[in-house]
C-alpha cells in the first residue's frame, strides 16, 4: 500500500525542489563519498541490510531545479523523467560491490546545526521484467535518497528507491512510496 505522506515526503517537499536562492550559503564540499548502512524496515526487505556507498560529484544549480520543477508542474511526472534522462549524473548510488545508480540530482544545504541536508535524486532504470509484465513498480520511476550528516560527516537517512512525485490540487509537492517504508539509513560517515 502507497504511501504519500512519509516522513521523506515532508523532508523532500522542504529541500529536493528548493526554490528560494541560497546566495549567502557557504558552497558545498563536493566531491565527496558517504558510506551508509541500508536497513529494510516492512514487507520481503524488513530486517535485511547492505551497505550503501553514496557519492557526490557536484551541485545542481537552482536554475535546473526551478526547471524542473516547472516541467512537473507544467507537463508531469513522465516529461519530468525525460528530462532526468538528458541530465547528466550528479552523483551515484550504489551498494557493496555493484555499479550501482547514477543520481542526476544532488542538493546540499546546510541544516543549521554545523552539518548538512542533502538530497539526491534520479529517474531510475525500470527493468525489461517490470516493462514485459506490465508491473505497478514502473509507475515510480524516480530514486531518492536523503541525508542528514553533521559538521563530522555522520548522521543518517533514508532511501526510497521506488517514486511517484507530482504537485497535488493545493500546488504541493508530493512523493509517494511504493509499497513499504524506504530504507533507513544509519551509520552514515563521510569518507573522503
Amino acid at each position: 500500500m502507497p504511501s504519500s505522506r512519509s516522513r521523506l515526503a515532508v523532508l523532500l517537499v522542504a529541500c529536493a525542489f528548493l526554490l528560494a536562492a541560497h546566495a549567502q550559503e557557504p558552497k558545498p564540499d563536493v566531491p565527496a563519498q558517504y558510506f551508509s548502512t541500508a536497513i529494510g524496515e516492512a514487507g520481503a526487505a524488513a530486517g535485511k541490510t547492505f551497505g550503501l556507498n553514496i557519492y557526490l560529484d557536484s551541485i545542481t544549480s537552482d536554475a535546473d531545479i526551478q526547471e524542473l520543477v516547472g516541467i512537473l508542474r507544467k507537463n508531469g511526472q513522465s516529461a519530468l523523467v525525460s528530462a532526468m534522462e538528458k541530465m547528466k549524473d550528479a552523483g551515484r548510488v550504489s551498494p557493496n560491490a555493484g555499479v550501482g545508480t547514477g543520481m542526476r540530482i544532488v542538493r546540499v544545504h546546510p541544516n543549521g546545526k554545523g552539518g548538512v541536508h542533502i538530497v539526491l535524486a534520479t529517474d531510475r532504470p525500470i527493468s525489461f521484467g517490470e516493462l514485459w509484465n506490465g508491473t505497478r513498480s514502473r509507475d515510480y520511476p524516480i530514486a531518492i535518497v536523503t541525508l542528514d550528516v553533521d559538521q563530522n560527516g555522520k548522521g543518517s537517512g533514508q532511501f526510497a528507491p521506488l517514486c511517484k512525485v507530482r504537485f497535488n490540487k493545493n500546488n504541493e509537492l508530493e512523493i509517494e512510496t511504493y509499497g513499504q517504508k524506504p530504507f533507513r539509513l544509519a551509520n552514515v560517515y563521510r569518507q573522503k
